[in-house]
């Protein structure tokens, strides 16, 4: 079962969580910081390595480090939430059971 999440509920995540969060104490605000430095030296590269002339190239490769970021930030916010049920002593399947029985 997959529940719908928006790119809102993940940009509020970084906003409120893991942007406000120490790096050095906080392992997801660290996860993070490092998916942000990862996504920032693809991007230089393909930057330096494309042709200035294929801008449908770069244009394609810069929507597949996009995909790539947004990917890799929804697997850190399923992992941040599932760390925060835990430390209420439930899990994800718990909430999906509780969330399918309100509707």
């Amino acid at each position: 079962m997959k529940l719908p999440l928006s790119r809102d509920e993940i940009l509020h995540l970084i906003d409120h969580c893991w942007m406000a969060e120490d790096p050095d104490k906080d392992e997801h605000a660290f996860l993070f910081r490092m998916i942000q430095e990862k996504h920032r030296v693809q991007f230089e590269q393909a930057f330096q390595e494309t042709d200035p002339e294929a801008h449908e190239a770069f244009g394609q490769r810069l929507n597949e480090l996009a995909e790539q970021r947004d990917r890799s930030e929804q697997i850190l916010y399923w992992l941040y939430r599932d760390s925060e049920l835990r430390k209420q002593g439930k899990t994800l399947p718990d909430q999906w059971e509780q969330q399918s029985a309100q509707n």
